[in-house]
């Protein structure tokens, strides 16, 4: 865990100098190579959250599922953004760290497109137990 940890802090460092050397490449290759690392990381833990938040959003990600998937499919991350955090903001509920996370334009579109498939998935989709017990 701490190793992990580490790597997170070392990618928000490089995060930093890729806005400050805005022009220098090769902090920000080195920057994608850090965070595709920590990326496998990040992927466990947004569909771990869109699991627990199921009871608390399930209903008002189920009525817009198909929309949020379609606008993340097609790149819309502004769309998306904000049409989760309208779901969010009507709960009184304060958005997501992670999420914020997913949406940072740092992320290449297919690695955004993978974050928030896994956490939609987790929210809209069958519970972990039916899923289980279906056998698939």
């Amino acid at each position: 865990m701490e190793l992990n940890r580490k790597f997170k802090e070392f990618q928000r460092l490089l995060e930093y100098a890729v806005e400050l050397k805005k022009d220098e490449k090769e902090f920000l290759e080195l920057y994608r190579r850090v965070s595709d690392r920590n990326s496998s990381n990040f992927v466990d833990e947004l569909t771990r959250k869109g699991y627990e938040l199921k009871n608390k959003f399930g209903e008002d990600f189920n009525k817009s599922g198909y929309r949020l998937l379609e606008l993340t499919r097609i790149g819309e991350r502004d769309e998306v953004y904000y049409s989760i955090l309208k779901i969010f903001v009507a709960n009184n509920k304060k958005f997501l760290d992670k999420l914020i996370e997913a949406f940072k334009p740092i992320y290449t579109e297919e690695m955004f497109k993978v974050f928030l498939f896994l956490f939609l998935s987790g929210i809209i989709g069958k519970d972990r137990k039916s899923e289980n017990n279906s056998g698939d």
